[in-house]
């Protein structure tokens, strides 16, 4: 599946909590485990460059991948503002060539699951096999099907207040300056005029109700998202907080869930010779229990 634009927008400031810079440690405690030093690393199903801006700015040369246009473009801006170059390209990591190769491939946030059928996931084991140099790192967390059966995915809502953020006007174009409690680069809410600049205040409610298909190890998580914009004033210290704007989005995302036995199967198919799992940003325990992700060589 591809994100709409009106959730794309709305995933940073969603997943404004997530330790994006814990997971990147994470990264680099895999690669010293193994002995490898990357200096490539091909990020397949980038999103909005949570990890690759991170990479990047630790001075690794990343490459992007990822389906969804509105993500790409969220991540272009926010690369361009951090001052890096980092190579995003549109593409479906299911048939996607790229004719190079990488020291290191991942593919964070569960993007594995995203691949819900089997042909798609044998795809992307093999896209990421094709893609490393000899003695390459594959790394990637998942959906681990035990946890999903135990601890079964429960109805939540989720609701984020935006703070103003200030947008100043040029004679040719406009610098957005994010307001610090908004991840840099976070694409902003809709803006009104006033004094000697642009304010903004938007609250986003997600209401997220999952359903269990046990056959085909998949939970459809059925998003409905409701963006609402606050009226504003001037000074944003006197936002008047009456609703102007309501936009309304519903999304369902298939994910599937994996056991470690055919996430073996599906790499050793790809030519993977050995496969690691560990609990989700523990390098020092191996084996799984509720959490867990893969390292692959």
């Amino acid at each position: 599946m591809t994100f709409k634009e009106t959730y794309a927008t709305a995933y940073d400031a969603l997943y404004q909590d997530k330790d994006y810079e814990k997971e990147c440690d994470f990264i680099e405690a895999i690669f010293k485990k193994y002995k490898c030093k990357p200096k490539t690393i091909l990020d397949l199903g980038c999103g909005t460059g949570g990890h690759a801006l991170i990479l990047a700015k630790r001075g690794y040369k990343v490459t992007g991948i990822d389906r969804s246009s509105s993500m790409l473009e969220i991540a272009r801006k926010k690369a361009e503002w951090a001052g890096l170059v980092i190579e995003f390209i549109e593409g479906d990591i299911t048939g996607v060539s790229l004719n190079r190769k990488f020291d290191a491939v991942i593919s964070m946030f569960a993007v594995m699951s995203y691949q819900t059928t089997n042909d798609a996931i044998a795809k992307v084991c093999k896209l990421a096999k094709e893609s490393l140099v000899p003695g390459g790192l594959f790394i990637f967390d998942c959906w681990h099907g035990f946890a999903v059966l135990s601890d079964r995915p429960t109805p939540r809502i989720k609701e984020i207040s935006m703070p103003p953020s200030i947008h100043l006007p040029s004679e040719t174009e406009s610098q957005v300056i994010p307001s610090p409690l908004v991840g840099e680069g976070q694409s902003l809410p809709r803006t009104c005029f006033g004094g000697g600049g642009k304010f903004a205040n938007e609250k986003i409610i997600r209401f997220t109700q999952p359903e269990l298909d046990i056959i085909n190890h998949i939970v459809y998580v059925n998003f409905r998202v409701l963006r609402i914009s606050l009226s504003c004033h001037p000074d944003p210290e006197l936002v008047s907080g009456e609703v102007s704007q309501v936009k309304e989005t519903f999304e369902s995302h298939p994910m599937r869930f994996l056991f470690p036995q055919e996430i073996k199967y599906f790499l050793e198919v790809a030519g993977f010779e050995k496969v690691d799992f560990y609990p989700f940003l523990e390098i020092d325990r191996e084996g799984l229990e509720y959490d867990g992700c893969g390292e692959i060589k």
